[in-house]
């Protein structure tokens, strides 16, 4: 007898699997979704593998549903949406918000604008990575997050300009040293990390990765200390809690994102979302004064 633990089907997976129904496409599924096609992919073979059969089948170019299948998974959601709607009115505990922890520090400061709203809320803080998870599996009913370079944005999207603050005396070591400009840097999977390296990619500038960080916090702790370079939010420099200790913007530029607000429609109203999302637009577009920025060929090309 197989010992293997039979995998369980969650409601992210059969949402996915709809959206392959609805586009017969992966890809299209995706686009739908808002998430990547390997996660599509991902959510096919779990479904394949709980019921122990394939969803499509592929005729050349074209894909091909089969009905018995979707059938069933219609229900199963069509079940989910109605027991939501029916435990609606009596459902009485807070609306639950994921933040990236990019953006955090700004509502230590400005949640109060948000009036009698604040009150209805609970706050999730984590990388934007594991907020999309989270979202995708029902633990939150909205979310701002970075958005990933190819991502289709939601309707309610906006620009995140990132500057290259450090020490002036890194570019100077660098200059005599020869070596790489030292970085510190989101991870590479996740969308603020991807647009930083592929910034340095395109400006050919040659750089070494003295650690990956997840939080603002800790990237501002390690560029204040001097070791190194962090792309970080333009409202850094003009809030004077985040001790940056005289760190300036160094480079030349700027690294541009963007964030996106998802919100589920059954328990957000779009009121509610739009003034989450203009209190923390309004404060990531707040521009910094003017600092002089060295405009010169700083780095080494590769």
């Amino acid at each position: 007898m197989s010992s293997q633990k039979q995998e369980g089907l969650s409601f992210a997976t059969l949402r996915a699997a709809e959206a392959v129904i609805e586009t017969k496409s992966l890809t299209g599924a995706a686009l739908k979704l808002g998430i990547s096609q390997p996660a599509i992919s991902m959510h096919l073979g779990r479904l394949e593998r709980t019921i122990g059969t394939s969803l499509i089948k592929k005729v050349g170019n074209k894909i091909i549903v089969k009905e018995e299948i979707s059938r069933l998974i219609r229900q199963m959601l069509d079940l989910e949406r109605r027991l939501k709607t029916v435990g609606y009115e009596k459902n009485i505990s807070k609306l639950k918000v994921g933040i990236c922890t990019y953006c955090a520090p700004l509502l230590l400061e400005r949640a109060g604008a948000l009036g009698k709203l604040k009150e209805t809320l609970t706050w999730r803080i984590a990388d934007s990575r594991r907020l999309e998870e989270m979202y995708e599996q029902g633990e939150l009913d909205a979310t701002f997050r970075a958005l990933y370079p190819s991502e289709m944005a939601p309707d309610l999207s906006t620009e995140f300009q990132m500057r290259w603050i450090g020490e002036k005396h890194l570019l100077d070591f660098t200059k005599h040293d020869g070596h790489g400009i030292e970085v510190v840097l989101p991870p590479p999977h996740s969308p603020l990390g991807a647009v930083a390296r592929e910034w340095l990619r395109r400006h050919e500038i040659v750089y070494d990765v003295v650690g990956e960080v997840d939080d603002i916090m800790t990237a501002i702790r390690l560029v204040s200390s001097g070791i190194a370079l962090s792309p970080l939010p333009a409202y850094v420099q003009d809030n004077a809690s985040m001790e940056l200790n005289g760190c300036t913007q160094v480079m030349p530029g700027q690294v541009e994102a963007r964030y996106g607000m998802f919100f589920d429609e059954r328990r957000f109203n779009l009121r509610a979302a739009l003034d989450i999302f203009e209190l923390l637009q309004g404060e990531i577009n707040r521009l910094p004064p003017h600092v002089e920025v060295n405009s010169g060929r700083a780095l080494a090309h590769q």
